[in-house]
Parts: C-alpha cells; sequence; structure tokens
C-alpha cells in the first residue's frame, strides 16, 4: 500500500506538509500523487478533510498548465458532465479504460462503491454485481484496453483526416477562384 502523506491546510490558504514542516505547492501535489503516494489534506483550524477539494485545485493547475486551451476545457467540461450525470457509470467507464487501475485497491474499490450507496448513486442490491462488472474489467489483459484504444484512435484518426481533406478541397477552391479573378483582371 502506497504512503499516506498528511497535508495540511492554514488559515492563509498555504499547503504544509506535515512531515516537513515545508510549504508546498499544488505542483508538489501533483508530483506526490505521480509519485505513487496517497495525500490526505486537513484544515489546520476545523480539522476537515479537505481532500478533494485540494485534488481539484491541482487537477485544475495542472491541466491548465499543459499549453493546451482546448484540451483542458474539453476534459473539465466532460468531466463535469459525466460525473452529474452518472457517477457510477462514469467510474466504470474509467476502470474500463485502465484510468487510475494501477492505485486503485480492493479496500478502496469497496470504499468508493459503498459511497456510491450511500449517496444512492447505486442501490444495495445491485452493488455486489457493479462490484464483480469492475472486478472482472480490472482482470482483463491490457491487450483488450490496447485494442478498445486503438479502435478509438483509429476513428478518430479517419475523422480528422476526412476533415483535413475537406479542408484542402476548400482551400483548393479558392485558390483556383483567385486564380481565375486574376488571370480576369490580366486580360483586361
Amino acid at each position: 500500500m502506497s504512503e499516506v502523506k498528511l497535508i495540511k491546510r492554514y488559515a492563509n490558504r498555504r499547503l504544509y506538509d506535515a512531515e516537513t514542516s515545508k510549504t508546498i505547492t499544488l505542483e508538489d501535489v501533483a508530483e506526490f500523487i505521480k509519485k505513487g503516494n496517497e495525500i490526505r489534506v486537513v484544515d489546520n483550524i476545523t480539522g476537515e478533510d479537505i481532500t478533494a477539494k485540494v485534488l481539484g485545485q491541482t487537477f485544475l493547475k495542472i491541466s491548465t498548465d499543459q499549453q493546451n486551451l482546448e484540451f483542458s476545457i474539453f476534459l473539465l467540461s466532460s468531466l463535469i458532465r459525466e460525473v452529474s450525470n452518472n457517477l457510477s457509470g462514469f467510474f466504470s467507464r474509467l476502470v474500463q479504460g485502465g484510468i487510475g487501475a494501477g492505485a486503485l485497491t480492493f479496500e478502496k474499490l469497496e470504499r468508493i462503491v459503498q459511497s456510491m450507496v450511500e449517496q444512492g448513486d447505486l442501490s444495495v442490491s445491485e452493488k455486489v454485481d457493479y462490484v464483480d462488472r469492475l472486478l472482472s474489467q480490472l482482470r482483463k489483459p491490457d491487450s483488450v484496453l490496447k485494442s478498445r484504444a486503438e479502435e478509438g484512435i483509429g476513428v478518430l484518426k479517419h475523422e480528422l483526416f476526412d476533415n483535413r481533406n475537406r479542408k484542402i478541397e476548400e482551400l483548393s477552391d479558392k485558390i483556383e477562384e483567385m486564380a481565375r479573378i486574376i488571370s480576369d483582371i490580366q486580360k483586361k
């Protein structure tokens, strides 16, 4: 099991690594996560667990720093849409795609699914079948997930290729039109 790093947020909204008593940034939080650490962030005054809020801020910070604003907007909008509509379906698709599967322990899966039951996203009677489906997805060989990803990439490439060809044709038509206009002007 990975180490749980305790981070405290003080009234000045600064984050401190409880182990080293040093100020840390959202980028540091991202590095902890990338290294496989779990984090827990607590408000130093109230003791409230604010991990989700800090992870959200961290995700927003690193996704918008990627220099691809269109992707960041697409990703964040998609996440909001997906999570708002059907949390259990979204979680199932994450597992299916292998996203975060490396850090998903059975205990963590149980806690997530139990929380879905408590929030009303899943009924108690659906819980066992849902967990079984997720576990079977996790057991699928990487080659199945890889082939699904490759199929999706193929479809995307085809759509991008068609779009590019359409734009080339439009540009070619405009160049021909301009050549015709220039030719007419030269004849006069």
